[in-house]
């Protein structure tokens, strides 16, 4: 069954939010895509900035990128 929101959105720029398996809108402003690449190490410790990313075809949700890096996605509740 198709959702409203698959109707809306063009059938090229529909996609699966990797972290939470709902459908995404992978053109929409602010939609994180997974990269990886090659970092120059600093002489100070660290990394520099990513110089060869390479962009995989996945796909999430800002909302879902900020509460996995805030560790919300597992957190139990505080108080039962």
């Amino acid at each position: 069954m198709t959702s409203e929101f698959a109707k809306r959105v063009p059938s090229y720029r529909l996609g699966k939010c990797a972290i939470c398996g709902k459908e995404i809108d992978i053109d929409a402003e602010g939609t994180h895509q997974r990269t990886s690449g090659w970092v120059m190490k600093r002489s100070g410790g660290g990394g520099h900035a990513v110089s060869v990313p390479e962009r995989e075809n996945k796909w999430a949700h800002p909302w879902c990128v900020d509460k996995e890096t805030r560790g919300h996605l597992t957190q139990q509740k505080l108080f039962e």
